[in-house]
């Protein structure tokens, strides 16, 4: 009887396992009346399969080069997930300008130089040496542009007066170290940050309910040439959904088809600066 009671317990389990996979929607679908399988939505840049976007632990990034790759043109794409995933508009602007991408990318380690609350598997440490080895590559390279980018919105050690004082300050001291590396060191502000994970939302949920993201601050210290992509992205609120698009994979960063939609203002902002 106790068996019998195991067995119908485990299947009821896989009954009701069943029901909540099934009542999940694969499907998004898009306000022009097509849709859009999950599995596109949360796709990753490839410098995740070609283990270019190196993770926790690790302190080198591999070669790395993309575009045209035999081109003496070189631009660089350094920092963290919020760098890399500008990576598919770069890509497609360097296929098409002749142009060679070094990708250095690392999990949760932005380009601008400052320390994080360490928590679970991230270390300053190794944070730190993958930047010095990075910027080293990066003046050797002497590129012709290096894009920078980073998220914003980490927890700062508590030293700080406010996170203002905090990332102002590793963006001062980013620039000192790639100063005259390159004629155009370009740092790309922080994209809007989801309040909730966008496809998932878009799949149980009207598309208006999933518009509460918020606006990063734009402002950026140091001598680059700076850039925000907010107007992209927002008018007066930053929707889920962007020009037919979903605009992010989660609930961090904006998806591949986002960043390749974005390709022709990012290269029109490349070439008036």
């Amino acid at each position: 009887q106790t068996a019998r009671f195991s067995l119908a317990a485990t299947l009821s389990g896989v009954v009701v396992a069943g029901a909540i996979f099934l009542s999940v929607n694969d499907e998004i679908s898009l306000p022009d009346g097509s849709s859009i399988s999950l599995a596109q939505v949360i796709q990753k840049p490839k410098i995740y399969d070609d283990g270019c976007h190196v993770n926790y632990g690790e302190k080198n990034s591999p070669k790395c080069l993309y575009g045209d790759t035999k081109s003496k043109r070189n631009i660089v794409l350094y920092g963290d997930s919020h760098a890399a995933q500008w990576f598919p508009a770069l890509e497609k602007i360097a296929k098409d300008g002749g142009f060679a991408l070094t990708s250095l990318t690392k999990s949760a380690c932005p380009a601008v130089e400052v320390n994080r609350v360490e928590s679970g598997a991230f270390k300053n440490s190794d944070c730190n040496a993958w930047r010095e080895r990075s910027i080293k590559r990066i003046k050797e390279l002497k590129p012709e542009a290096v894009i920078m980018s980073g998220f914003q919105h980490f927890a700062y050690p508590e030293r700080y007066s406010s996170r203002d004082a905090w990332w102002f300050e590793g963006q001062r001291s980013l620039y000192a170290k790639v100063l005259n590396s390159s004629p155009n060191l370009i740092y790309i502000s922080d994209t809007p940050k989801p309040q909730r994970d966008i496809p998932s939302c878009l799949a149980t949920a009207k598309a208006d309910e999933c518009d509460a993201n918020e606006k990063s601050d734009p402002r950026v210290a140091g001598g680059f040439i700076a850039l925000d992509p907010t107007p992209w992205l927002c008018t007066d609120s930053c929707p889920a959904i962007v020009d037919g698009i979903v605009a992010y994979r989660d609930a961090s960063h904006i998806s591949v088809d986002m960043s390749a939609a974005l390709s022709d203002d990012l290269r029109e902002f490349l070439r008036s600066n």
